[in-house]
């Protein structure tokens, strides 16, 4: 009966999908088909649907893994598959898209994995191989359309080299914009809601607080408070990550405690820019061997109340990059991803996130630029 239903109809029911599940239907008819291809309705189902978010890592050996995480009674990680064909060095991702740049800097490509496609890509100028490259949304005024723009950037001191473009495009545009405050190196960064956010701090009281980038004003925002304010060397760990592409969730452990919290934005005020926390999760399980951790990345599931985590466990024989599953009474589920013992193949810190799969479209290059399929 649902190929009698009206065009407007038949979308408001879809769109409200899962896209995984949704996936599983394009072969149903031509007219749903179609729907894969219409960047109305992509985007509209992006905006209704309930998130499905999977497990993706990037690992030492430079490889975006998928993850079958089962959170349920009996945790279990196992890798569902690993993308071969390339190797990478860095992974940011954004309404269902990936950016990432190949191992030896020298190419810039954004996919859509769970589309099978990949949209864009660039080559990188040998003088910007050591910057970071970010991905947002913003509404564009003259289509009414939600696009998308590269902010890449190289934060030395109080020095901020940043120049952004727009996703379609091969010309990139020196940003002269500053802020207050030094960004946190070592750690995470996300996409949510056309911002991107970063951990920074004032050195002038060394105090750590968020900070985001508007893709829209091409400008950074006011200081936001994190729960509770310490000085950046109080911590031992934060780290920061999205909730299903809805909420902001961080990880804060400070020294001399064993003791781990995830809290998670109630709600964003964008005139403000006043973050309120709710916290969800406190975790007090033992250290797991005697050994240096480095690079923490996590996930917050809410229905079940877990957090997966990603790090590097190393001591003075060996490294090892793990993941494992926390639960709200101190259980953990450990899985190994190698261990290494030459230091100076460790490039990078393994890096953990999650992906929701989407519709979500790129509009085709207004310049020639590389691509592939």
């Amino acid at each position: 009966m649902l190929m009698y239903l009206s065009q407007d109809l038949l979308e408001e029911i879809l769109c409200r999908v899962p896209a995984i599940s949704l996936k599983q239907l394009r072969s149903t008819c031509k007219r749903w088909n179609s729907l894969f291809n219409d960047k109305r309705f992509a985007r509209k189902h992006f905006d209704k649907a309930a998130k499905q978010s999977l497990v993706v890592m990037l690992t030492k050996n430079y490889r975006i893994c998928l993850l079958d995480v089962n959170l349920n009674e009996t945790p279990s990680i196992e890798v569902r598959g690993e993308l071969r064909r390339v190797s990478i060095s860095q992974v940011f991702h954004c309404d269902g898209l990936l950016i990432y740049i190949n191992k030896g800097d020298t190419m810039m490509v954004v996919w859509n994995p769970f589309m099978g496609k990949i949209r864009w890509s660039q080559h990188i100028d040998r003088d910007k191989t050591h910057y970071d490259y970010v991905l947002g949304s913003y509404q564009d005024d003259k289509s009414g359309n939600t696009s998308y723009k590269v902010l890449r950037y190289m934060f030395w001191g109080s020095k901020k080299n940043l120049e952004i473009c727009e996703l379609y495009s091969s010309s990139w545009r020196i940003l002269d914009v500053t802020t207050d405050c030094t960004f946190y190196a070592e750690s995470t960064r996300a996409s949510l809601k056309g911002k991107t956010y970063w951990f920074a701090f004032d050195e002038k009281d060394w105090q750590i607080y968020m900070v985001s980038f508007d893709y829209t004003t091409e400008r950074f925002g006011s200081r936001m408070s994190l729960p509770y304010q310490f000085p950046i060397g109080s911590y031992k760990t934060v780290a920061l990550s999205c909730v299903r592409e809805e909420k902001l969730s961080v990880l804060l452990h400070l020294r001399d405690t064993s003791r781990k919290e995830i809290w998670v934005t109630n709600k964003i005020d964008e005139t403000t820019q006043v973050l309120s926390w709710n916290k969800v999760l406190t975790l007090d399980y033992p250290d797991l061997g005697r050994c240096f951790l480095t690079g923490l990345s996590f996930l917050f599931d809410e229905e079940n109340r877990k957090i997966v985590c990603c790090e590097r466990r190393m001591s003075e024989d060996e490294a090892a990059d793990w993941v494992y599953i926390v639960e709200e009474d101190n259980k953990v589920t450990q899985l190994c991803f190698g261990k290494c013992n030459d230091f100076d193949t460790l490039e990078s810190d393994p890096y953990l996130f999650g992906y929701v799969p989407s519709l979500v479209q790129i509009e085709h290059p207004r310049h020639k630029t590389k691509r592939g399929d």
